[in-house]
């Protein structure tokens, strides 16, 4: 191969790579994860009218219950963070952690870190340790802190996530 031909294709080449590697998720690549509390069998979903997140019956595929993992990350205390984004809505997964329970719903993705989310070890925790649960009052989602777990049954914060 000629040496021009050789500086044309390797930054082609590695432009594609870059691409691949470089966080380029839309919703058509990411991929569709459902979260399955372990206290009701119930799935993480959430409204594609309004902000409401909630607790609902797994019974069916529709997108009310589809997240995705945006591309941006921060990692802290061993963890890697990302923003869980509605696939019913295109807003991510949002909480204020103001008290030892905090409400949760979903608005315009960027900026706050109450919109980092890591689900590893069947747990949804935000950046900030507050992690997500179900209510005993309905079909209502809480992010609480750590110091709610001994007074709540520990299966309410289980999430079994689950892809396409």
């Amino acid at each position: 191969m000629s040496s021009w031909r050789m500086r044309l294709t390797v930054p082609a080449g590695l432009a594609a790579v870059l691409l691949a590697t470089g966080g380029t998720l839309s919703y058509a690549s990411a991929a569709n994860w459902t979260y399955t509390n372990d206290y009701e069998g119930s799935c993480l979903t959430a409204s594609p009218t309004t902000d409401n997140v909630w607790s609902a019956p797994c019974n069916d595929s529709l997108a009310t219950r589809n997240w995705h993992w945006g591309s941006v990350t921060t990692d802290a205390f061993g963890y890697t963070f990302r923003r869980l984004v509605s696939n019913a809505n295109g807003d991510c997964l949002t909480t204020d952690s103001k008290s030892l329970n905090n409400a949760v719903w979903t608005s315009p993705c960027g900026g706050s870190g109450q919109q980092f989310w890591n689900a590893d070890d069947h747990r949804i925790m935000n950046l900030y340790t507050d992690q997500l649960r179900t209510s005993d009052n309905g079909d209502a989602i809480y992010s609480s802190t750590a110091a709610v777990t001994d007074m709540i049954p520990i299966e309410r914060f289980v999430w079994w996530g689950a892809h396409d």
